[in-house]
């Protein structure tokens, strides 16, 4: 049965308020890969100790409901794949308190019977006082779900030069498979995915996390309050204990784009990302 375009347009999303702690803005970025040995160790003492906080924390601070599996949606949620994430930062996010998340679905894109269809989903971030802070957008391809008759999809993903070297290359561990760990998969997952011995597939939100830290060390100096809009397209999977290496072109002033690969599986990750950032 075919997906009801105008029902889920219309989906009620409540507002939800999350408060936080300055030990969770901590557990966050050390899920982030924060405070382990390599080249950002030396900058991340702050976001250990959970006084400032890493942009990408906002995903984490969104993070709810997998609604998509109510009956009522309608949506074959076993065939759903985590495609794209981006944020938009308005105010930099406290190192506690409360924020108010709203979202919305901002589109649904039709590719057809045989390919499925594309979600696209907008959550809004604000303080107490309705002032913005975050806007995350989330790109999801609902592979049996296609064939609703609704509009075609194109896509806009940003383009890695080619035959051309990066500007700037960083490596970067993933946490071990501990406590740090906050954002692995279950074993159950993991074991399925050929993850290894003693290792776990990371959710994509961590490997959204772990990315944006590197890229604000490369472009921004470590200074959350330079990043404008960080942007990712998820292309595989990443695990515990292994090293990440980010390549980046400049673009425009202010404007580059990335991708990530794990350096052991020489595999890639994640690719044709984009970032925005204060010069």
């Amino acid at each position: 049965m075919a997906i009801d375009y105008q029902k889920l347009m219309q989906w009620p999303f409540p507002a939800i308020s999350r408060p936080y702690t300055q030990q969770e803005s901590s557990r966050f970025a050390k899920g982030f890969g924060a405070g382990l040995p390599g080249p950002l160790q030396e900058g991340d003492a702050e976001f250990v100790a959970g006084t400032q906080v890493l942009p990408m924390m906002a995903v984490a601070l969104a993070d709810g409901e997998f609604w998509q599996m109510r009956p009522e949606t309608g949506i074959d949620w076993r065939r759903i794949v985590h495609a794209e994430e981006a944020i938009t930062m308005h105010h930099p996010l406290p190192a506690s308190g409360t924020v108010v998340v709203t979202q919305h679905i901002s589109e649904i894109f039709d590719r057809g019977a045989d390919k499925g269809a594309v979600m696209q989903q907008k959550q809004l971030l604000s303080s107490e006082d309705g002032t913005p802070l975050v806007t995350i957008d989330v790109t999801t391809v609902l592979k049996g779900d296609g064939g609703f008759g609704g509009k075609p999809y194109q896509s806009t993903r940003v383009q890695i030069p080619e035959g051309r070297q990066p500007d700037m290359t960083i490596e970067i561990r993933t946490p071990a498979d501990n406590d740090d760990a906050v954002f692995r998969l279950s074993k159950d997952i993991a074991a399925g995915a050929s993850a290894g011995p003693g290792k776990s597939v990371m959710r994509g939100l961590g490997c959204f996390g772990l990315a944006g830290r590197g890229i604000l060390k490369l472009v921004c100096g470590n200074r959350p309050e330079r990043l404008r809009r960080l942007a990712v397209r998820y292309a595989g999977p990443m695990l515990t204990d292994e090293t990440m290496v980010i390549e980046l072109w400049h673009a425009e002033k202010g404007q580059a784009v990335f991708r990530m690969s794990a350096r052991e599986r020489d595999a890639l990750v994640l690719n044709n990302c984009y970032v925005e950032f204060e010069p």
